[in-house]
């Protein structure tokens, strides 16, 4: 009975099908919520900056032979290639930071804080207080995801423009659009309950 009561109250229930959609779409959707796409997007955001490290410190040891996994010669992928960009550091390329600088960090880093702050609202919910509580907000929520899926289709049109696959880079795409056509169907939706109080 306790186990049932805490999988009834948890944030990570399912959400209720509807009869206006199709099953099978719920349940895909159901699934990858925002919860555990931002997991999957900690993880990818980790182990892209583990690959650039790697990558940026070969030189040091010319005897440590390191390929990365997502780099599939079958398919002609190569995200060390990606990773070693000037677009990999996008604070830097855009001139928010001084190259170099101990803030020119690589976009993994900028990727993990996007989808803790993702996963962390989707754990609590909205309804927060304190200073960090505004972050919270779904037009806030909005704004962020609107700067992450920016930053997607330009790194995704440097992929186009060069003809590099990145099986990493690509991934990490899919979940920031669908995180992002989440945030405006919420924003929407709050702001269509706004009017109907009106």
């Amino acid at each position: 009975d306790l186990l049932f009561y805490y999988l009834s109250k948890t944030s990570f229930n399912l959400p209720i099908q509807h009869s206006n959609a199709s099953p099978s779409a719920m349940t895909i959707s159901s699934f990858f919520n925002n919860g555990l796409l931002s997991v999957l997007g900690i993880l990818l955001s980790a182990y892209s900056i583990y690959v650039e490290y790697r990558v940026e410190h070969k030189a040091e040891n010319p005897d440590d032979v390191f390929t990365a996994l997502c780099d599939i010669e079958a398919i002609g992928a190569s995200c060390s290639t990606v990773f070693s960009l000037p677009e990999a550091k996008m604070l830097s390329f855009f001139g928010l930071v001084p190259h170099g600088s101990i803030l020119d960090i690589p976009n993994g880093y900028l990727g993990i804080a996007f989808y803790a702050l993702s996963l962390t609202r989707y754990v609590t919910g909205t309804q927060r207080s304190g200073l960090l509580s505004h972050l919270f907000y779904p037009t806030v929520n909005l704004i962020i995801t609107t700067l992450a899926f920016s930053s997607s289709i330009f790194l995704a049109r440097k992929l186009y423009i060069i003809q590099e696959v990145c099986v990493v880079c690509i991934t990490t795409h899919i979940i920031n659009t669908t995180i992002f056509y989440r945030s405006i169907q919420e924003a929407l939706s709050v702001s269509e309950g706004k009017i109907k109080r009106q």
